[in-house]
């Protein structure tokens, strides 16, 4: 499904400087489908290393993603000033309002490194603890993942552990590092980095 030029865009969630976050709809799934193909994109985001296949991917998209973005647990990343769809992020695993998962995948490598993911993540977990009450964010990300690890430190996640991981597939072992943002751990970072970070809300 093809986004006419001229029809308007899904709801916005949270708005940045930056990437705004809006509601996922339907005519997101081929272009999610394309970045979760992507080996590169696999390589950082699971566990086992391979892309989905199209299929597995649409599925995914139509019985996960789309019924977590009604729920507003779900939300697909667009660039702030072109209205562009650059990525999708979650929080996901409840443990009621004690803690729950965060998880990002910026899909379109030309945004890689300019800022939105960082932006983006802050803008989750204004929306985790702000409208859903968490009192904890936490996320996996692999140790070779520095640009990620670096992002997240600075909206303030810190590490909590690790663990070891064998992917057979691949003949792989993966370290996989814990990291966690309370509510104050993200209000003391964002103190921090006004004000060259700018207004992020809602």
């Amino acid at each position: 499904m093809t986004r006419h030029p001229d029809s308007p865009l899904a709801r916005i969630v949270r708005s940045g400087n930056l990437v705004d976050l809006r509601e996922h709809e339907p005519s997101n799934r081929e272009t999610f489908v394309r970045w979760y193909g992507d080996s590169e994109i696999a390589e950082l985001l699971r566990h086992d290393l391979s892309p989905l296949s199209p299929a597995r991917a649409r599925s995914y998209f139509d019985s996960i993603i789309m019924p977590s973005s009604a729920r507003g647990t779900c939300w697909a990343i667009h660039e702030h000033e072109t209205g562009r769809l650059i990525g999708s992020t979650a929080v996901t695993d409840f443990r009621g309002t004690e803690s729950c998962l965060f998880r990002i995948v910026i899909g379109e490598k030309d945004a890689w490194g300019h800022g939105y993911g960082t932006e983006a993540t802050s803008l989750v977990l204004a929306e985790a603890f702000e409208t859903l009450g968490m009192q904890e964010v936490q996320l996996e990300v692999f140790s070779y993942n520095i640009r990620a690890q670096r992002a997240y430190a600075r909206v303030g996640f810190r590490e909590v552990g690790s663990h070891t991981e064998w992917v057979a597939a691949h003949r792989r072992e993966l370290n996989v590092l814990a990291m966690a943002c309370s509510r104050g751990d993200w209000e003391q970072a964002m103190r921090q980095r006004r004000p060259e970070a700018g207004p992020i809300s809602s």
